[in-house]
């Protein structure tokens, strides 16, 4: 597997396609069937650590499985349940209205129309993203309504307040899938029912009994093995930018995306699924068999929920991402949405097998886990805007190897093939 995929990475890092990235397939024992990284943590500094499985990384949306799997032990716990209303919780959701149109008031100013939803949400809506809300880098009309209102986009206040979080439903809750922050909200679901911070539940009780003793919400002072976020830059290339971090001190901790990790400790959490929620080397168990098989492996979307947008990602905000689809070849019925990821009811083409799950962070970390092979795996770097093709066309290749597949080399996976697929090409994307 090493002698297919090296080259691959190492073409990329040479040509400065990408700055820095690595992978790795795991089996459920631990053992790595194959692994590497490649590159530099910073692309203009010439003594900047290497890019190594310890480079400290943000997860961003990779964060949210931590969240999802922590919020499911209170499951098993009776104290939470998929029926209760958020507002039980959290009360100020209630507060959150249906945004039905912007269009001019009597003054000539464009304004929101807004309503109160018809359903109140539910802790089952916040895990499969049909809450209804979703983030304003890729949803235009969420984007419009902080724009039209003088709010600033998602994070760049830099304050990390409820501002970020409390933006108005696009859809009626539990009717449609759109990504979007129900898993920020489970968090503070974790911090009413524990009475802990959410940084801290999750290290206490997800990590540290898996042995992820390098994933926390703060970055590890005077570790310099430490990412610089890159950014495609028309006319540049890739630029590295240091001053771009995750708020470390935000006023409220929503659960979708706050953590920093590295890819050695997301092989752990992703190793403990597939033995059924327990790890096979620290032998702690941070959920039932029961609970995996029937909230993490199993779908929870209704018959009632539109699935038209699953695995779709629009944007509105082009530097942060691309458009694109994960499992383009795949029927849209044929894909689900877990308590954690989302799911493909058959088997990929060169891939991963029916009822293995997947999602991604916005730094572009992609990675799978697949019950019934007993394997998982992570293709990953820290570059904007999401979906970048270079990434995503390892990423297949990454996992086209670990089911006994060539790669398929310089002319990239057939588009009918593909696991990840990015619509929206990278011109158009810096011109926009």
């Amino acid at each position: 597997m090493d002698a297919q995929l090296r080259p691959l990475f190492e073409a990329a890092v040479k040509e400065k396609k990408l700055a820095g990235a690595g992978y790795f397939i795991v089996d459920r024992k631990g053992d790595f069937l194959s692994k590497g990284a490649f590159g530099t943590t910073h692309l203009q500094d010439p003594d900047a650590a290497p890019f190594d499985l310890d480079t400290t990384v943000p997860l961003f949306s990779c964060t949210k499985l931590i969240t999802a799997l922590a919020v499911l032990q209170l499951v098993e716990q009776g104290k939470v349940a998929m029926d209760d209303l958020v507002e039980q919780y959290v009360p100020r959701i209630s507060k959150m209205q249906v945004l039905e149109s912007i269009k001019p008031g009597p003054d000539g100013k464009l304004d929101p129309v807004l309503r109160a939803p018809k359903t109140k949400p539910t802790v089952l809506h916040l895990f499969t993203h049909t809450l209804g809300s979703g983030y304003d880098f890729f949803d235009h009309s969420t984007l419009a309504w902080r724009v039209y209102t003088g709010r600033q986009p998602m994070g760049y206040s830099g304050v990390g307040d409820w501002e970020d979080f409390e933006t108005p439903f696009v859809y009626e809750p539990g009717t449609k899938y759109i990504y979007g922050v129900g898993i920020d909200w489970l968090g503070w679901i974790i911090e009413a029912v524990s009475g802990e911070s959410l940084p801290d539940y999750l290290v206490n009780h997800v990590c540290k009994p898996l042995g992820m003793n390098e994933t926390g919400a703060k970055l590890t002072p005077g570790k310099k093995n430490t990412v610089v976020v890159h950014f495609d830059v028309e006319g540049q290339g890739l630029v590295g930018n240091k001053g771009f971090y995750m708020n470390e001190s935000p006023q409220v901790w929503g659960g979708g995306g706050f953590l920093y990790s590295t890819m050695n400790d997301y092989a752990k959490l992703l190793v403990s699924l597939l033995n059924h929620g327990t790890s096979p080397t620290t032998g702690n168990q941070i959920l039932k068999p029961e609970t995996v098989k029937n909230y993490v492996f199993r779908d929870l979307l209704g018959p009632e929920v539109d699935r038209s947008m699953l695995g779709e990602i629009t944007t509105a905000i082009p530097i942060a991402t691309l458009e694109g689809t994960f499992l383009p070849s795949m029927p849209m019925e044929k894909k689900g949405w877990s308590a954690g990821f989302l799911l493909n009811h058959e088997d990929l083409p060169y891939g991963r097998k029916a009822g293995s799950g997947a999602w991604a962070g916005l730094g572009n970390l992609f990675y799978w886990v697949d019950p019934t092979t007993g394997i998982a795996g992570m293709t990953g770097t820290c570059l904007l805007p999401f979906l970048y093709p270079t990434i995503m066309g390892l990423s297949d290749e990454v996992e086209r190897v670990a089911y006994g597949h060539n790669v398929a080399g310089e002319g990239g996976v057939e588009d009918d093939k593909r696991n990840y697929m990015a619509k929206k090409k990278m011109d158009s994307a810096a011109a926009s």
